[in-house]
């Protein structure tokens, strides 16, 4: 049996984001069942079901997910969630693996870079080279039953890596560590493999061929300019960094998520946005300021640097659409992206 470190302390507690529980209003409708009572009951304010841009504490994501399974009677309602919600964007990790060669490369990745590692939870991968097991692991002992987040973290792994390979995955099985209950064969039919429950963990398990499979989206060069950066960043802050540098430090990290904020940016840095923006002022600076300035430094290197497209780099760069970006970068250039990039060539 694995030795935690150190149990869950609900006063001191490990936070997740709110885009965990992205498809519950979803799942609830489908069920018939109001999200109310069990938002309540968890303390997680009903905007975060639409437009998720805070952390929640784990025992409150526990709570919300434990609770609607008993009041609908849905067993499974963890795994429910998981097949409503929207494909997930993970920031600068998620760029990262999507411009990767292969699902092995962008595994990898995603693990050395914590995409698939959280504050409670982090992925192992076993390969005897014939199969390989991505085993989901906590990093504390969590006394209330984990049977909905588990459910609900595998299928979105297993969606997310579909998502990357145009769903040519065959999974030889799906472990779950708790017991079996009514809904098995929905879940088989799902993974297209035996489901397996009583298991010593919770994994995935699927073919060593699996790793080689290729990326559609794969680009050698944009690929190497975001993992460079995320080496860079992954260094982290200098003690006596100013304000503006360590929320810089933050803006590249979330770029091109729903995480790239004030609010959301200030609530990861423990300070309030108000009080953020009153403390950037007198630096003389702003938030907006400090994205237009990260958003246009990008561009420019990833136009110099790579073939990728405008409508791309838009959507990398956190913009609503490829207008959007292309009026921000002439505001800041004199020139359009495109010919901006051939004055440079």
């Amino acid at each position: 049996m694995e030795a935690y470190p150190t149990r869950y302390d609900r006063n001191n507690p490990l936070l997740m984001s709110a885009e965990i529980l992205l498809g519950s209003l979803e799942a609830a409708e489908e069920l018939g069942v109001s999200v109310e009572p069990s938002l309540a009951l968890a303390q997680i304010d009903a905007s975060q079901l639409r437009h998720p841009d805070q952390f929640i504490p784990l025992h409150s994501v526990v709570g919300f997910l434990n609770d609607m399974a008993e009041r609908s009677g849905c067993d499974h309602f963890g795994f429910l969630v998981a097949l409503k919600q929207p494909p997930s964007q993970f920031a600068r990790v998620g760029q990262l693996v999507k411009f990767a060669a292969t699902l092995g490369e962008a595994i990898d990745d995603a693990i050395r870079f914590s995409l698939l590692n959280s504050q409670f939870s982090r992925w192992e991968l076993e390969n005897d080279g014939r199969y390989v097991t991505m085993i989901r692991r906590t990093r504390v002992a969590y006394d209330e039953p984990m049977i909905q987040l588990q459910a609900l973290a595998l299928t979105v792994v297993y969606k997310a890596m579909m998502g990357l390979v145009g769903g040519d995955i065959e999974l030889q099985q799906v472990s779950f560590a708790h017991a079996a209950h009514a809904h098995q064969r929905r879940m088989e039919a799902y993974f297209s493999c035996p489901v397996l429950f009583n298991q010593p963990y919770n994994a995935l398990v699927f073919s060593c061929r699996a790793l080689e499979l290729p990326i559609a989206s794969g680009d050698e060069k944009v690929y190497r300019l975001i993992k460079a950066q995320l080496e860079n960043l992954s260094k982290g802050l200098n003690y006596g960094d100013d304000l503006a540098t360590r929320v810089i430090h933050h803006i590249k990290q979330a770029m091109g998520s729903r995480y790239c904020s004030l609010e959301f940016i200030g609530q990861t840095m423990g300070i309030h946005p108000r009080t953020l923006q009153r403390q950037l002022a007198q630096e003389g600076v702003t938030f907006k300021q400090l994205l237009n300035q990260v958003r246009q430094g990008l561009a420019e290197e990833y136009l110099v640097n790579s073939s990728i497209s405008v409508a791309e780099l838009s959507s990398f760069l956190g913009y609503r659409n490829p207008s959007a970006f292309s009026r921000a970068f002439k505001r800041a250039s004199g020139l359009s992206p495109e010919h901006w990039k051939l004055s440079r060539s």
